[in-house]
């Protein structure tokens, strides 16, 4: 899809009153806030997401929401600020939904490259994972296992009891130490903004 390019700063008074036009049905305005935002909002979703499908998908849910609800929008905030938060709470959603298939693909990304000139965020990515892999060895045996099968397994809370022969509350609490430990591990041993397409998988805890 080639988008027009706009700029992606307005100034308080033409947010203003392009939100009133949006809320009043203008589809002209909704196609201005279309264009203007559209690659901003697609650069976060590929930044949590890793996968330009699942991130275009979501960018078109969070415009189908806008036209949807505009009657609910405030004048008085940021459209852009709007959009923004809405797309990360989207993708929140669409990490808890599809994190197994995101996984995989991060990690086909990795394997695609075996023999291969390794690119930096390549690099980076295997830098990360070896570290998690490493804050996995500080966790207890049970800890480590219910991770693994929530995380890269995929598994929900009664399918992981089933396995290990444990009740879902056991599990809801291995797993949630689990992910308290690694969250922190993480952020001491590499950089916050690198490590962040692998912290958000730590959201599914909720």
């Amino acid at each position: 899809m080639r988008i027009r390019k706009l700029p992606v700063r307005l100034s308080q008074d033409a947010e203003k009153e392009i939100t009133l036009r949006l809320k009043a049905g203008d589809e002209g305005a909704f196609e201005e806030v279309f264009y203007r935002y559209y690659k901003h909002l697609l650069a976060i979703g590929i930044r949590f997401l890793k996968n330009p499908d699942l991130a275009e998908d979501a960018v078109q849910d969070i415009f189908l929401k806008l036209w949807d609800h505009r009657d609910s929008l405030n004048e008085a905030y940021s459209i852009k600020n709007f959009l923004s938060i809405s797309m990360k709470n989207h993708v929140l959603n669409v990490i808890r939904n599809h994190h197994q298939s995101i996984w995989e693909y991060l990690s086909a990304e990795i394997e695609e490259l075996n023999g291969e000139e390794t690119t930096g965020n390549a690099f980076q990515f295997q830098e990360y994972s070896a570290i998690l892999e490493q804050g996995l060895q500080h966790l207890t045996p049970q800890r480590e296992k219910v991770f693994r099968l929530r995380v890269f397994s995929g598994l929900d809370n009664e399918q992981v009891a089933r396995q290990l022969s444990v009740s879902v509350n056991t599990v809801k609490v291995q797993f949630t130490q689990a992910t308290k430990f690694l969250k922190d591990y993480l952020s001491k041993h590499a950089d916050l903004e690198g490590i962040l397409p692998i912290l958000i998988f730590f959201l599914l805890s909720s």
